[in-house]
């Protein structure tokens, strides 16, 4: 692809423009834009005639300034377009080696229109918000002044009064805390605890809460399959939403029928819950409203209590946990809801820990009873959890210098030996580059610190394909520590871009934990900025890996771990 067709592939507006100051060059975009109003050999300033005149004088003084500093100018400017309406756009200057200049210019006008629809839609949340707490105080003095009534000596027909006034004040105050919970969450300000959840836990509580109304209805529930999985959520908001969901299904599911709530492992280390029916289902044109606000899609006529929030907020909540709520339907037949959420790997335990601590300071009670961190977890397909045996659980524990201070060096070989059970694994020893022996299923552990699904999918199978590597995957940089404490890996990859952290924020709370200093971090990036890349080896990273990362490039620096272990004997 040459030049010109690069040119004319933009979509920006794109000008060429060569040391004396004519014009050499201009993409497809650029052309349709400018016109006839320019002469065929266009000079710089007859590209002026296209800028808005309130902007020329400010402009002028402005480029020649950041040129002679820099060499680049950004900035916001309004060009006139062919019927004589002022745009505005985002102008790119930057001067070239041989003196002329590249000019870009990007419609900014969808930008502006969608920031004026959030900034619309951050205020009719923030009404909403003042409205709730505005009726929430007469709401409560209300319910405060009925049950004290229920205690007076009243006849029967008032007693029944005063518990409609209780029963419906409750429903508003529910309804209210829903409306509230919701504008908060769309305002980017709810109130979301992720740690390692127990989903399984999760589901049998909510498929036994709702007994009564399976009861009721007579309709069958199943947990399929009832396998123990960790999920990165927050505990309350996912018995929320679950709550909801299955509650739903029972709701308008079909009387005598069934309900399946399906757990299982996704690829890019996710987890997918299904909650399926199968009621009447909902027709093609119906989904596009399903998640709105009080739209109850007809169901307000059916006699089935609703007030058309919990899916919204349900939608609201799982998209605040950085997870997918989803839905497919077919009319007659049934619906699927399905939450998609970051897994977590909890099949190690932390050898340096009197107890595992999973349950103590993650995220609350129920882990140690299932069985959660010990050895097991592995056998439903998710991974093993046998690595002791091979001397695994002695990472980081050379004999040379481990917890010398300022011995960094020691304690990184000495971790990469442990962790490779005192051989080079997976990786050839003669400095090649190249795949060598294969290494036992198991017989090297790499965690990975990614918040994108399709990079840890692809780096998962990558480490498998290329080291016979078990790859540890963490969704987070706040889950990071913990993981590489329980694995004892071999070496860390994270990527640059983390949903919680810089790269070199994690970097250095790895440095400030003892097992965790003394294991190589490899840093992935996409990023060839030859000083953000010294920052980050200053951070403490070994080296630094280009993304999309290749097979070769692992396997070489796995290689230099092995041989600076080698080295160091």
């Amino acid at each position: 692809m040459g030049p010109r067709t690069l040119l004319d592939a933009l979509t920006d507006l794109a000008v060429v423009v060569g040391a004396d100051g004519h014009v050499t060059d201009l993409g497809a975009a650029a052309r349709a834009f400018l016109g006839d109003r320019i002469p065929r050999d266009p000079h710089l300033r007859d590209l002026l005639e296209v800028i808005d005149p309130a902007f020329r004088a400010a402009l002028g003084e402005a480029v020649t300034a950041a040129l002679a500093q820099s060499g680049q100018w950004r900035g916001s400017v309004g060009l006139v377009d062919p019927t004589g309406a002022t745009v505005p756009h985002h102008v790119t200057i930057r001067r070239d080696p041989d003196g002329g200049l590249v000019l870009l210019a990007r419609d900014t006008t969808d930008q502006r229109a969608r920031e004026i629809a959030e900034n619309d839609s951050r205020a009719k949340d923030e009404l909403i918000a003042r409205l709730g707490h505005e009726l929430r105080t007469p709401l409560n003095a209300m319910l405060g002044f009925a049950q004290l009534l229920e205690l007076e000596p009243l006849t029967s027909d008032l007693h029944d009064d005063v518990e409609r006034i209780i029963t419906g004040g409750r429903h508003m105050q529910a309804l209210i805390d829903d409306v509230l919970d919701l504008a908060r969450l769309r305002a980017g300000r709810g109130d979301i605890n992720k740690g390692p959840i127990n989903v399984l836990d999760i589901v049998q509580g909510v498929v036994e809460l709702v007994e009564p109304l399976a009861a009721q209805r007579s309709i069958r529930r199943v947990i399929d399959p009832a396998v123990p999985l960790i999920a990165d959520a927050d505990r309350r908001r996912l018995w929320q939403v679950l709550l909801n969901l299955v509650g739903n299904a029972l709701k308008y599911g079909r009387e005598g029928g069934s309900v399946r709530v399906g757990i299982v492992p996704i690829t890019g280390s996710r987890i997918r819950i299904e909650v399926e029916d199968d009621g009447a289902g909902l027709s093609p044109r119906t989904l596009d409203r399903l998640f709105r606000p009080f739209e109850r899609l007809g169901a307000e006529h059916s006699g089935i209590e609703g007030s058309g929030l919990g899916l919204a907020l349900s939608h609201a909540l799982v998209t605040a946990m950085g997870g997918v709520l989803t839905v497919a339907s077919r009319y007659g037949v049934g619906s699927v809801f399905a939450i998609v959420l970051d897994a977590v790997d909890m099949r190690f335990e932390d050898p340096d820990s009197d107890d595992d601590g999973f349950g103590d300071h993650l995220s609350g009670s129920g882990y140690r009873e299932a069985g959660y961190g010990r050895a097991g977890y592995g056998d439903a397909g998710h991974g093993r959890a046998h690595y002791a045996e091979n001397g695994h659980e002695r990472a980081g524990r050379s004999q040379s210098g481990y917890g010398e201070a300022g011995n960094e060096r020691a304690r990184r070989d000495g971790a990469v030996e442990g962790a490779y059970g005192g051989r080079p694994a997976g990786v050839s020893g003669g400095g090649n580059g190249a795949a060598g022996h294969r290494a036992a299923p198991g017989g090297l552990r790499v965690v990975h610190v990614s918040g994108d699904p399709a990079v840890r999918a692809a780096v998962a199978g990558m480490l498998a394909e290329s080291l016979a590597a078990d790859p540890v995957t963490v969704p987070r940089a706040a889950l990071a520590v913990d993981a590489v404490r329980r694995a004892r890996p071999a070496f860390i990859l994270l990527d640059h871009d983390l949903p919680d952290a810089t790269a070199s924020e994690l970097l250095a709370q790895l440095a400030a934990d003892p097992t965790a200093a003394a294991i190589p971090a490899f840093v992935l990036t996409e990023d060839t900025d030859p000083h953000e890349r010294a920052i980050l080896r200053r951070a403490g990273a070994v080296d630094i890996l280009a993304l999309p990362l290749e097979p070769a490039s692992l396997v070489a620096a796995a290689t230099a771990l092995t041989a600076a272990v080698t080295a160091h004997r």
